[in-house]
């Protein structure tokens, strides 16, 4: 149908219907030559408690997933199965390092760089606790 309509009531810059019945058969052909699609490699035994041991030594989601050349929910769900608890809140001590840091004069995102939390998580601890929260730098 869009070729007729394409032949009948040609617009400058359109493309011919040289170029459609062209692409048609370039698709044809990249449809009959593509692979099916993979499905996920099943991690042993042995593979998912390495993934929770290196998780407990670093206690970072995003490095082990990197690290083991795995999604991070994979790296999630891996955990969970064994029992690891992954929920990384502050705690009340981490919150009391939090606002002496930060009064000290660090930023927020240096204070998450060395206690391996997210600036924002740092900045909401931050804001729970009343502590001022000063203006971006250029702002």
């Amino acid at each position: 149908m869009h070729l007729l309509q394409v032949y009948s009531n040609p617009a400058p810059g359109a493309v011919t219907p040289q170029e459609l019945l062209f692409r048609s058969r370039t698709r044809e052909h990249q449809d009959a030559t593509r692979e099916a699609p993979r499905r996920a490699r099943q991690l042993r035994a042995d593979e998912a408690k390495a993934v929770a041991e290196r998780y407990l030594v670093v206690r970072n989601v995003r490095a082990v997933a990197a690290e083991f050349r795995l999604s991070r929910t994979t790296v999630s769900r891996i955990l969970t199965v064994q029992g690891i608890d992954i929920s990384r809140s502050m705690k009340p001590a981490d919150v009391k390092r939090t606002v002496r840091m930060y009064a000290e004069g660090l930023s927020s995102i240096t204070i998450g760089k060395q206690l391996g939390f997210d600036n924002h998580t740092v900045l909401i601890a931050l804001r729970r606790a009343g502590a001022p929260i000063r203006p971006q730098p250029g702002r």
